[in-house]
């Protein structure tokens, strides 16, 4: 019980970012549909930067880099051009697998095998990681796992207690109304795609700067879409984000503890369940949320 809760936590802790990076851009009126790809570009490129600069953290902001990049292009397209955030975004995911696969295909050619790169170790908060179970849970991680709890407050704290964070959410409830009283809604937008991206590289680059030492082609495997369905199913805050992606991330810790233990159903289906779960919370909660009213909308300034 205690690896499949410290498995759960680990394995929320990339959606969790992905989902935050949703989140944003949605509460301020974007829809970023490219999470997957965003998540798949931080995971190379921090895996690439730990290895040739020899620092997880050097990877971590090559990572964060890459996706303000990302989120500066969704930005420019949506925002200023007006095109279909949905187009956009499955092309940034389509690019991303592409350039990913290439790159590492290059890299493992010219070094003739799998590359390993540092990563970040486990580190004990010291005095709470010595509570009984929960300490060992949620204190015996490594230091992504925390900045993602602090993040996760943060943005809460941003979003309904600052008064900015309410004039950020009023260009995803209402634009014009926001454009009326001085509200710049182009720049609060931009400043959610930036965000967005920088948030779903850092998730991705969880992958490969803590769970293992390389990069893997197409290693997101799904997360960035799950990521999505986390912030409708925590009804874009943090704290109910923060829920969901716990409850995916224990459904893809049960689903290798069964495969461990040699539950007696083929793998396939097995791996198959935190998607099931994923198809199965986002029809339970269609037509029962509702998320900001001017998300994926464009908005020009009359």
């Amino acid at each position: 019980m205690l690896t499949w809760l410290m498995m759960s936590v680990r394995l929320a802790t990339p959606l969790l970012f992905a989902a935050l990076g949703g989140l944003l851009a949605e509460r301020s009126g974007v829809f970023n549909f490219g999470l997957e790809g965003m998540m798949l570009a931080g995971a190379f490129f921090a895996y690439a930067g730990s290895y040739f600069l020899g620092s997880p953290w050097a990877g971590l902001l090559l990572a964060v880099l890459i996706g303000m990049v990302s989120g500066l292009l969704l930005a420019y397209t949506s925002v200023n051009l007006g095109v279909s955030q949905m187009v956009v975004g499955i092309g940034i995911n389509i690019f991303y697998l592409g350039l990913t696969s290439y790159l590492y295909r290059l890299m493992s050619s010219a070094a003739a095998g799998a590359l390993s790169a540092p990563i970040f170790g486990d580190l004990r908060v010291p005095v709470l990681s010595r509570i009984p179970v929960i300490g060992t849970v949620l204190f015996h991680q490594n230091i992504m796992v925390y900045l993602c709890y602090i993040l996760v407050a943060v943005t809460w704290w941003f979003l309904f207690r600052t008064p900015t964070g309410l004039s950020y959410r009023s260009c995803g409830e209402n634009p014009a109304a926001a454009d009326s009283v001085g509200i710049n809604v182009h720049l609060m937008r931009y400043a959610g795609c930036i965000a967005s991206g920088a948030l779903a590289a850092v998730g991705g680059s969880f992958l490969t700067l803590t769970q293992v030492s390389r990069f893997l082609e197409n290693m997101v495997e799904g997360r960035g879409w799950i990521a999505l369905t986390a912030v409708i199913l925590g009804k874009w805050n943090p704290w109910g984000a923060l829920g969901a992606c716990f409850l995916f991330g224990a459904a893809n810790a049960l689903q290798m503890q069964m495969q461990i233990i040699g539950v007696n159903l083929p793998y396939q289906a097995v791996m198959m369940i935190p998607y099931i779960l994923t198809i199965l919370a986002l029809v339970g909660v269609v037509g029962r949320v509702k998320g900001p009213a001017a998300r994926g909308i464009p908005y020009f300034k009359q």
